[in-house]
């Protein structure tokens, strides 16, 4: 929850399909023992056999069943590149408070926990610390830092814990584990409202909540300065029982600390809501003691309670109100956090194009939280837009910051559908290239055989097996030295006769000239896989997920 701003062809005869990919799709499943399996199994077959037996479950077992689906990855989404320096995007410039433009990569950080490469990790956190401390204009560096790692992935706890072990005199470690089970915490929950959920979500959330308490406190005795360590234990005060009589003592600590933080005090205005047992006169209160003297930001705080009073017209179905109270909010300044609650009320008002033009701000100033790009993919799959590409990359992108995000669970099916979609005009028109490509797009996010048929059958399509249509073939791949569908259309062919190391030395080739294509490592993985070296082949498919190529993740780790 977010708290704001704060495989390769076997032969002619054999179905062209990757069945490595449904061995990845059963090991997730029993990894996550046999009730997610029963989930995830009726979930993916539910639209496509209308006649499958629905399974008999207690409300009990199905609020078990959900819980352990919301912390499974909605996608295999590979990491981004690994950084070579401080994972700082630069951007020139400050905005009109003072904050630099630069933002920190949080798809990066994730790269290097996935990788196990916690000495970095710990070195970069602590250099964005220092940077905070010694201006607090620079808080949102050490504030994003942490909120890379707030994501509920059971199969990350592994690796949290190999960070804690590797450095445990850093803070570092146990603030991003105190983050990560926050998230935990959020997904035990579930977003139902109280009334209607489960007993057992409560208690997971409290247990969660404890732990990741316990790694804040921790991670605060090696560093008594570290706001994110408090705005999360502010986060647990309120919204969990155990620390809410806590939560005064604790804003006020926050502020001592850093009196000029925006981040603090814009989390008491979300802890102060009426809904968390806070009232609007609380909000207000709040927000006047805050000096703009010490930071004009803090102009912005009143905000807070237009959008949560907006949030209830919405919820009232008076989207124009809120649009009113919205307004209000964005001319206080410049606030993703006022930007999103205007954009999802323009466009519960079919203003798209305003929509739009909201969310792409709030982007601008916050660019990777994954509840604005998420926000914004699912814009552009509306009609008046149709950009389901637009929709894919923002997908990706927030894939690889959050793989367990419920939004994110919801709109796979949408965006690769569209992408499917946009694959059979381009087919229609006769642009093979690009209805590949597209087809590639949408297996990114939603793998499955029926998709993957359809894309070989693109490759197979006027291919008859003649000398002169593989010659044709060959010498349309050495004519076009870059284009990757071009060589592959040539290794379909090729592999129906298995000339498997004609294959090798084609895409060898075609690396020497492209290295950073990530596909071409894949493809070459699969034929080696055929010549039965597997250790050429995993390999192959490390280096392709090293280079974004996510179903190669799932080959490397089957390789044997």
């Amino acid at each position: 929850m977010v708290f704001g701003d704060g495989g390769k062809r076997r032969s002619a005869s054999s179905p062209l399909v990757r069945p490595w990919l449904w061995v990845a799709f059963a090991a997730v499943l029993l990894a996550s023992g046999a009730l997610l399996a029963r989930l995830a199994i009726r979930n993916h077959f539910a639209r496509r056999s209308p006649q499958l037996t629905p399974v008999d479950v207690s409300a009990h077992e199905k609020a078990a069943l959900e819980r352990k689906a919301r912390v499974e990855p909605a996608a295999i989404v590979a990491f981004a590149p690994l950084p070579d320096q401080l994972p700082l995007i630069d951007r020139s410039g400050r905005d009109a408070y003072g904050y630099p433009l630069s933002y920190v990569d949080r798809a990066a950080l994730r790269s290097l926990l996935g990788r196990g490469k916690y000495q970095e990790l710990s070195q970069y956190m602590e250099r964005f610390e220092a940077d905070a401390e010694a201006d607090f204009h620079n808080e949102y560096r050490i504030h994003d830092a942490v909120d890379a790692f707030e994501t509920p992935e059971r199969t990350l706890d592994a690796s949290f814990d190999g960070w804690v072990a590797a450095t445990p005199n850093s803070f570092a470690p146990w603030l991003a584990r105190g983050a990560h089970r926050y998230a935990l915490g959020f997904a035990e929950r579930g977003e139902q409202l109280a009334a209607k959920t489960d007993a057992e979500n409560f208690a997971g959330m409290e247990a969660a909540f404890a732990l990741a308490f316990a790694d804040l406190d921790h991670a605060l005795r090696l560093n008594l300065r570290l706001m994110p360590a408090r705005r999360n234990q502010i986060r647990i005060a309120f919204v969990g029982s155990r620390h809410r009589a806590e939560l005064d003592a604790m804003c006020k600590l926050a502020f001592e600390v850093c009196p000029a933080c925006f981040q603090p005090r814009a989390t008491q205005q979300w802890a102060l809501e009426p809904r968390w047992g806070g009232s609007y006169e609380k909000m207000a209160r709040a927000a006047k003691a805050a000096s703009p003297a010490l930071n004009p930001r803090f102009r912005q705080l009143p905000g807070y309670e237009l959008i949560d009073r907006a949030a209830v017209l919405a919820a009232g179905d008076d989207y124009k109100g809120a649009l009113v109270l919205d307004q209000q909010a964005v001319a206080l300044g410049d606030n993703a956090d006022f930007l999103l609650s205007r954009a999802r009320h323009l466009a519960r008002l079919d203003d798209a194009a305003g929509a739009l033009e909201a969310i792409n701000r709030a982007l601008e100033l916050r660019p990777q939280r994954t509840d604005l790009l998420l926000f914004r993919a699912r814009l552009y799959t509306r009609k008046e837009f149709r950009d389901y590409q637009a929709a894919h990359a923002d997908m990706l992108l927030a894939l690889r910051l959050d793989p367990a995000d419920s939004d994110a669970r919801a709109l796979l099916r949408t965006v690769a559908q569209g992408l499917d979609y946009l694959a059979g005009q381009a087919q229609q028109r006769g642009d093979l290239s690009n209805a590949l490509r597209l087809l590639d797009e949408s297996m990114d996010l939603f793998p499955n055989n029926a998709v993957e048929q359809r894309r070989n059958a693109l490759l197979a399509s006027g291919f008859r097996g003649t000398p002169d249509e593989l010659t044709a073939l060959e010498r349309a791949a050495n004519a076009a030295p870059h284009d990757f569908y071009a060589h592959q259309r040539l290794d379909y062919a090729l592999s129906q006769s298995a000339q498997w190391q004609r294959i090798v030395t084609m895409w060898s080739a075609f690396i020497t000239e492209n290295p950073s294509e990530g596909r071409a490592y894949y493809e070459r993985a699969g034929t080696y896989s055929h010549m039965a070296k597997p250790e050429a082949a995993r390999a192959d498919a490390t280096r392709a997920c090293e280079l974004g190529v996510s179903v190669a993740c799932a080959r490397a780790a089957l390789t044997p």
